[in-house]
């Protein structure tokens, strides 16, 4: 049965100071534009987040300015993802500490080829040390990004051993059909997809909505997407996935805080910290013509 209420959450860019810290200020005022366009919420420190670029302390301050800034914890997912366990744990305890029970974990991406009992005792340790009820945890499954997959056995053994703890599911594998069988093999998790040009079919099938980079960059236009049974052949839908291909050929992270910075009309938004570089929009002008029609939709 398909989800009647989908919804768009937005993966934050993490905008910089001159210096390289983070710009709390201008990291609320963006969260606070997308929900006004339509978004249910946001996403903070996910993979568009640069998350692996900013140290603990860097992102415990950054969820603080957000939250003393009026967005709700409730609206806040927060990415927790780290090499370490005891990263991830206090990560999560500080994000509980603020009120924001909804979590993105990640698998541990610096050892390759690890073994699918060594991936879910991660996850359990991770949930035993974190020690609260009220956590809410949706499993980030990106093996394109970090080598890792999380395998649907273990996210079977992870809901039988911890019941309401495991919400969700980020599917952002490249694959329709590995999009389609998370919905329908875990319809009591929220199924939030990654990847935009799947939309369409994940929500007819009962998707929970999208986790969207995109939405930082169109987020009305991506909060109509995701918060519909969108048809494949509806024009906006057709011109995000035209943008989606488009942002595709350029290192992502760096293109969408660049168009980010085009949207604000504030070029300081594309600045991304190292090993990452900025990206030039006028090597790829076409992007912004891109984008600019999708805004006129």
């Amino acid at each position: 049965m398909a989800n009647r209420n989908p919804v768009l959450l937005i993966p934050l860019i993490t905008p910089l100071l001159d210096d390289g810290s983070i710009d709390g200020a201008q990291l609320s005022a963006i969260a606070r534009d997308v929900v006004e366009q339509g978004a249910a919420g946001v996403v903070l420190f996910g993979t568009l987040g640069e998350a692996q670029s900013f140290s603990l302390t860097e992102r415990k301050a950054a969820l603080e300015a957000l939250v003393a800034s009026g967005c709700s914890p409730d609206g806040i997912m927060v990415g927790i993802g780290a090499a370490a366990l005891t990263d991830v744990v206090e990560l999560a305890r500080h994000a509980i500490g603020q009120g924001c029970f909804r979590q993105l974990l990640l698998p541990p991406f610096f050892f390759k080829g690890i073994s699918n009992e060594g991936l879910e005792d991660f996850i359990a340790q991770a949930i035993d040390r974190i020690g609260d009820d009220r956590l809410r945890l949706t499993l980030y499954d990106i093996p394109s990004v970090v080598s890792v997959s999380i395998e649907r056995r273990i996210i079977r053994s992870l809901i039988d051993r911890y019941g309401p703890i495991i919400a969700g599911i980020k599917d952002s594998v490249p694959d329709a059909a590995h999009v389609r069988d998370s919905v329908t093999d875990f319809p009591e998790l929220a199924v939030f997809v990654g990847n935009e040009i799947f939309l369409p079919e994940a929500i007819a099938l009962g998707a929970a909505g999208a986790i969207s980079g995109l939405g930082n960059i169109a987020p009305a236009q991506m909060a109509r997407i995701a918060g519909s049974e969108t048809k494949a052949d509806d024009p906006v839908f057709q011109q995000m996935c035209t943008l989606y291909a488009a942002i595709a050929r350029h290192p992502v992270v760096p293109a969408v805080k660049a168009l980010a910075g085009w949207r604000f009309d504030l070029e300081k938004l594309a600045t991304v910290r190292p090993p990452l570089k900025t990206f030039d929009l006028k090597a790829a002008p076409d992007l912004i013509e891109i984008l600019q029609e999708l805004h006129r939709r």
